[in-house]
């Protein structure tokens, strides 16, 4: 249980971040255990002076200051998520969003003034395109979208298209410690069709590295199940396509499409664009933190 411990502890270290206790437990690396065990296990290093507990938050030796930054960043994320909950709310108005959610450190209330706010979207089937053609219209008319383009001194609260899934292409494509906290730590800001629940399930494999989890949403009621998909897309297929005159929607995705590839630029660093997702991440995080953990 310690040497767990220790590693959560390392982890949630690279993001200056101190850990209550009950947050080690949630978050405890591929360790299953009640929390009685975890407090047992960080009285032990304690008393071995493996680490220092300061006002209820555990951290590795020598990092008391990471309190104060902690509280510092959670006034401050207190902010920018009621400026994501009030656009979030508005974004409703585009139907084929399924899920609108936070993620990056604002999920964690570890935001920084000088950070961005990292949105996270679900969209229906072949709706990816239309959909964030109409964010983007949306963000820029308020003057709060993040663009490639946009300097680092001047993303402070901007909104960022950070990744765009479509509901049949959920599973994340790496599976590792970092990308099963990005999966966990996103934080729903509201939902359509139980599509949460449907993203946890596939993504299931990230409660083999944190099997302690517990989220907004820790039961999968109403979740169809992959024997029904088919029916569901079959659904979809003849909403989208039949009942729309010539596949009008279709079509539509299809230019937005083309039309968005065109204007990007060449994707670097973690931008991906793949069948059913787009990820933008303009610098290459997942690395430096395996590489760092």
């Amino acid at each position: 249980m310690e040497k767990a411990i220790l590693k959560t502890l390392i982890y949630a270290n690279i993001f200056d971040y101190p850990l209550k206790g009950y947050e080690i437990h949630k978050w405890l690396i591929k360790k299953n255990g009640s929390l009685t065990k975890v407090e047992n296990g960080l009285k032990k290093l304690l008393d071995r002076k493996k680490i220092e507990n300061e006002r209820g938050y555990y951290f590795l030796l020598r990092k008391k200051d990471l309190v104060l930054k902690r509280k510092r960043k959670e006034r401050q994320s207190e902010i920018y998520f009621q400026k994501a909950k009030i656009f979030g709310q508005f974004l409703k108005i585009i139907p084929w969003i399924k899920l609108m959610g936070i993620s990056g450190g604002l999920a964690l209330n570890n935001a920084d003034k000088k950070d961005d706010i990292d949105l996270f979207i679900i969209t229906g089937s072949n709706r990816l395109w239309l959909s964030r053609l109409f964010l983007i219209f949306l963000l820029d008319i308020f003057g709060i979208r993040r663009k490639v383009t946009t300097s680092s001194s001047k993303v402070s609260g901007k909104l960022c298209l950070n990744t765009i899934l479509e509901q049949d292409f959920l599973e994340q494509k790496f599976k590792d410690i970092f990308v099963a906290h990005e999966v966990l730590q996103m934080k729903v800001l509201w939902e359509r069709d139980g599509v949460y629940g449907k993203y946890l399930e596939d993504n299931n494999w990230a409660f083999k590295f944190l099997p302690n989890w517990i989220g907004q949403e820790t039961s999968l009621r109403g979740v169809k199940r992959r024997s029904n998909l088919f029916s569901v897309r079959k659904s979809l297929l003849i909403n989208n396509e039949i009942a729309t005159p010539f596949g009008l929607a279709m079509t539509l995705e299809r230019i937005a499409k083309w039309l968005q590839l065109k204007i990007m630029q060449k994707p670097k660093g973690l931008e991906r664009i793949e069948e059913g997702a787009l990820y933008f991440y303009p610098k290459d995080c997942r690395e430096k933190i395996l590489n760092l953990y």
